[in-house]
């Protein structure tokens, strides 16, 4: 066993490796080289987050954030969506607003419309008052 400040570095004699010198409990530490592989994988993540960090807005500033190259953030992104989403709804909701109650009636598809729209319209305007069970305020 080394004592203290005893650092020689050895060759290891079942893999050939020589050691760093440090030893505990009998047991010396080798000198092995990471995998290239992992190294690989190490440097592109880097390259990755740089990249990343370039592109996109990633730090904050006192007066707001960095805005990065692309000029992207989940603001717009989510309005595009609500204006793509309200677009595929409006034909669907227009053709309700214009049918004759005993077309909804006679139609599955209208009347499960129907029913939907006034789910989410009790959900958005009257429960907050009357309770999702409309029990009252």
């Amino acid at each position: 066993m080394a004592k203290d400040g005893d650092h020689k570095a050895h060759v290891d004699a079942a893999t050939g490796t020589s050691t760093t010198g440090h030893e505990w409990d009998g047991i010396r530490e080798l000198n092995t080289p990471l995998p290239r592989w992992w190294l690989w994988t190490f440097y592109a993540t880097i390259l990755w987050a740089v990249g990343y960090w370039v592109l996109y807005p990633a730090w904050p500033l006192v007066s707001g954030w960095s805005p990065g190259v692309l000029s992207w953030n989940s603001r717009s992104a989510v309005a595009l969506q609500l204006d793509d989403l309200k677009a595929l709804r409006a034909e669907a909701s227009a053709k309700l607003a214009n049918a004759p109650l005993s077309d909804i009636e006679n139609s599955p598809d209208l009347l499960a419309l129907a029913r939907a729209e006034g789910r989410v319209a009790f959900a958005d305007n009257c429960a907050p008052c009357h309770g999702a069970g409309g029990g009252g305020a």
